[in-house]
């Protein structure tokens, strides 16, 4: 189209000549309009093939590698590392102009590994776990997945003293470099491991579980050089068994408490105890290996803490719904796998100095043989419910002096509530079984307490104290909020059985299923079938 400038130049040129001829000097407007039109289409037209012009270069140049930087190399090269592989690379001028390059800076190559471009830092990349710290600025770091550990660095532009032991951080492709902290999130897996202190006077009744613990427990731990002389093997684990709400966990908190307190009055020096308390259930996990990784990680938190000093203390309850039969269990394949990995972790442990195990179950008939033989899990304590004197010290525990009460004398508090707890009458009948041998066994509402039912009727004896101060009374516990609660706890609570486990609930009261022909309520005859509850268990 020619020079804009000089198109402009020979319009104006004729539009002077043809000053006496309008009609022709209105013909070269038009063509100096048109012109201008077609130029400015030009130019557009001109700007769309050079952009599809740098558009198929780019189409045909080939992709750029992403590496890492490690460090200096030798003759003015840089160490990278890019798809697994160290190379020593050149750079391009100036891009160690400024501040250069440093380690952990993410560059590109091309084909001939040139470094040619420096890249923005990442903001993810694979997960890491800082195990400890080495000489020369490098880091022991435990992988996310699987048991492996690997070295690594920090980026230079991360402080390494922020960076501290057992933190999350994220690194680069080829997981050389640490490129940044995770921040700290909550555990999914529900592992609880604070120490709670929890003295003997806080756990009601149970006394023959206590004097067995201190013998097992205890005397390991504290009177080791006797044990060794005399070449007796301690047991490393324990299974605590029995019904539901009868002070299994607590037990074993009390247990930590006592041995910790010993320990240090032993060695002279103030001891410190954890007690990582797993959930059955939580650790379950339908993705193959997850139920493992978690099993390993219950064990290596109690090997460091012990590495730390520490007294670990391993309680699994409900230990029946990840360490059950493998044949039997619901989840087979997934038991298939956890218990022997629980059985080599417990292999590994050479003595209670190391770490003690408590499995709590309220089915022990439903844990694999293979984790309860001698050597792992070989020492079981059952824990009852409590009777009428154990009763009273639950009560104690949760109606303690000091508390607004109708009476200072517990006694006069207590009586009246246990007298109607353990009366045998028609109207505390619960369930009426009728056995084989014909006979009928009625289980009143004493079959069915245990201490977290005291502890619930206790709290509902504070509530109708609070309701009454609330609306101008004197405030304090009467024996009538306690009768009254109990009989509530019984008809609203969940204390009796339900009929889609009625067997669970014959081996929680020590009864054999195998004897017992019909399970009914009280007020149902055995000819009205169509209304009974009963459930064969033969």
């Amino acid at each position: 189209m020619g020079d804009k400038t000089h198109i402009v130049e020979l319009i104006d040129q004729m539009l002077d000549e043809t000053a006496d001829h309008p009609q022709l000097q209105e013909k070269v407007l038009d063509l100096r309009d048109a012109l201008f039109q077609a130029q400015q289409t030009a130019e557009q037209y001109s700007l769309k093939i050079k952009t599809l012009e740098e558009a198929i270069e780019k189409l045909k140049s080939p992709a750029h590698r992403i590496g890492t930087v490690l460090g200096l190399g030798e003759d003015a090269l840089i160490r990278i590392v890019s798809g697994g592989t160290e190379y020593q690379a050149a750079v391009l001028p100036e891009l160690l102009e400024d501040e250069g390059l440093k380690t952990g800076d993410q560059v590109a190559l091309n084909e001939g590994f040139v470094v040619i471009a420096k890249l923005p830092l990442p903001a993810q990349g694979p997960m890491a776990r800082i195990s400890g710290k080495l000489q020369g600025g490098q880091w022991l770091l435990q992988a996310a997945t699987g048991n492996t550990e690997t070295i690594a660095l920090s980026h230079a532009g991360i402080d390494s003293s922020t960076l501290k032991e057992g933190e999350e951080v994220f690194l680069d492709a080829n997981q050389r470099v640490i490129l940044g902290k995770l921040p700290k999130r909550e555990s999914k897996t529900l592992i609880e491991d604070d120490f709670e202190k929890v003295e003997w006077s806080q756990v009601g009744g149970q006394e023959k579980v206590k004097e067995e613990i201190r013998k097992v427990l205890e005397y390991p731990l504290l009177h080791q050089e006797i044990l060794q002389q005399m070449e007796y093997q301690v047991p490393k684990g324990f299974l605590f068994y029995g019904p539901p709400g009868c002070g299994k966990t607590l037990v074993g908190k009390a247990i930590l408490t006592e041995v910790i307190n010993k320990l240090s009055e032993q060695e002279n020096s103030e001891l410190q105890g954890r007690f990582i308390h797993v959930k059955g259930p939580e650790i379950l996990n339908m993705w193959l290996g997850e139920s493992e990784r978690k099993i390993r990680e219950i064990f290596k938190k109690a090997r460091d803490y012990k590495e730390k000093g520490q007294v670990p203390f391993i309680f699994i309850d409900e230990a029946e719904s990840i360490l059950g039969t493998r044949q039997a269990s619901r989840g087979s394949n997934i038991s298939n796998t956890v218990v022997p990995m629980f059985c080599a972790e417990m292999d590994g442990i050479q003595s209670l100095r190391d770490t003690v195990v408590i499995l709590a179950t309220n089915r022990p008939d439903l844990i694999d043989p293979a984790i309860v033989r001698p050597g792992r899990i070989d020492r079981k304590i059952k824990v009852r419910r409590p009777n009428k004197e154990e009763c009273k010290q639950i009560l104690r525990v949760y109606l303690k002096d000091g508390l607004p009460r109708e009476h200072e004398n517990f006694d006069l508090m207590a009586e009246p509530f246990l007298d109607s707890l353990f009366t045998k009458n028609p109207a505390h009948e619960v369930l009426v079984l009728t056995l084989r041998s014909g006979s009928n066994k009625r289980l009143y509402w004493s079959d069915f307490i245990s201490g977290a039912a005291i502890e619930g009727i206790t709290k509902r004896a504070k509530e109708r104290a609070i309701e009454r101060a609330i609306e101008g009374e004197k405030l304090c516990i009467t024996v009538d909020d306690l009768t009254v609660s109990l009989e509530t706890e019984f008809k609203e609570g969940s204390l009796l059985p339900a009929e889609s486990n009625l067997e669970d609930w014959l081996q929680l009261l020590d009864m054999e299923s195998k004897d017992v022909v019909r399970v009914r309520k009280p007020n149902e005859s055995d000819s009205a079938a169509q209304n009974t509850i009963r459930r064969s268990v033969i």
